[in-house]
């Protein structure tokens, strides 16, 4: 988890005001395992700060994306943002639409991403890995993929 103090100690440098409601759009974005989207976001903040805006969290995104603390996840339906930013791969329901970090397969996210990375003398600046199924919950109220009814 980070705390508001290494936060403000990442986002001073970058000559941003750090308003109440800035860092608590940061500490939301950071220390959320979900992947939130601006809605998300902005409902979570508003609960602290009732006043906070619309506007406020986006900017706020968009310093930390360009900061390098965060990383927007772009989907068909709606953008998410991700504060973990190591080769890793997201596992995406197909029913819920929530979006989690894979808890293993990180070393060969990795390693993929090395081997194009030299195979085709090509600079990577990001990588993307998404796997998508059903999470538990929805998992345990459908029938498996397998024996679902083709629609």
């Amino acid at each position: 988890m980070t705390t508001q103090e290494e936060l403000v100690a990442r986002l001073r440098p970058l000559g941003m005001r750090l308003t109440p409601q800035r860092l608590a759009v940061a500490e939301v974005v950071v220390n959320s395992g979900d992947h939130p989207t601006v809605k998300e976001i902005f409902e979570r903040v508003k609960e602290f700060f009732p006043y906070v805006t619309l506007a406020t969290v986006y900017s706020t995104l968009g310093v930390l994306e360009q900061a390098g603390i965060v990383r927007e996840l772009p989907f068909p339906k709606q953008s998410r943002y991700d504060a973990n930013l190591t080769p890793h791969a997201n596992l995406v329901c197909l029913s819920c639409s929530c979006v989690v970090d894979s808890d293993v397969g990180q070393d060969t996210v990795a390693e993929l991403r090395r081997l194009v990375e030299q195979g085709a003398s090509f600079q990577i600046s990001s990588q993307r890995v998404d796997f998508y199924g059903w999470c538990p919950a929805c998992a345990a109220k459908c029938p498996a993929p397998e024996t679902a009814v083709p629609v």
